[in-house]
């Protein structure tokens, strides 16, 4: 809950790799809630209303993937339109002659994405939850230490830098709408 609301404020990319993460936590505790409570909430040094805050966070999003049917895989509604707003501001983006930073690291993305697309076993939404899966899974098999080609990684360091540059251009769309 801390990470996330620190996460969400300053790099939308990172925040629904996090969730992500959050879920599939939530998954590998088959969603048993005095096991989340002692491996993970009660071994967070923080106050003990802290502590019920983040216990009390997690139980909410377990009810809310059980309650939207996404146990085995698969993403909360809220999650999946995050990822969609960040589409629609990328293919925006995309539009904008201004954006020539952007439109450069997506042309270099491009062929990733398409390559990715036909080599993953699901079908993405758009190309931005394509990029954001294969770094979720690229940070999956690094904390795995499995064996990640020089080719892959190469990819994940343009789809990084293409979300990098687009969770700042979310953030500061964000901020100016608060103002």
């Amino acid at each position: 809950m801390i990470i996330a609301k620190k996460k969400r404020e300053e790099n939308i990319a990172e925040y629904i790799i996090y969730m992500w993460q959050v879920e599939d936590t939530i998954r590998a505790f088959n969603f048993n809630m005095e096991e989340i409570d002692r491996q993970i909430v009660s071994r967070h040094d923080q106050p003990e209303n802290t502590r019920k805050e983040i216990y009390d966070w997690y139980s909410s999003l377990a009810a809310l993937m059980k309650n939207e049917k996404v146990e085995k895989t698969g993403h909360v509604s809220f999650l999946r339109n995050i990822v969609n707003d960040m589409n629609a501001l990328h293919l925006q983006l995309l539009k904008d002659p201004a954006e020539s930073e952007y439109l450069a690291v997506y042309n270099q993305a491009l062929p990733l994405i398409r390559d990715m697309n036909a080599r993953q076993q699901w079908r993405s939404e758009n190309e931005i939850e394509t990029c954001l899966t294969g770094v979720y899974i690229y940070y999956l098999l690094r904390l795995r230490k499995k064996e990640i080609s020089d080719a892959t990684s190469l990819a994940m360091e343009v789809f990084i830098k293409l979300l990098g540059l687009l969770s700042a251009k979310y953030r500061k769309r964000e901020e100016d709408s608060s103002r």
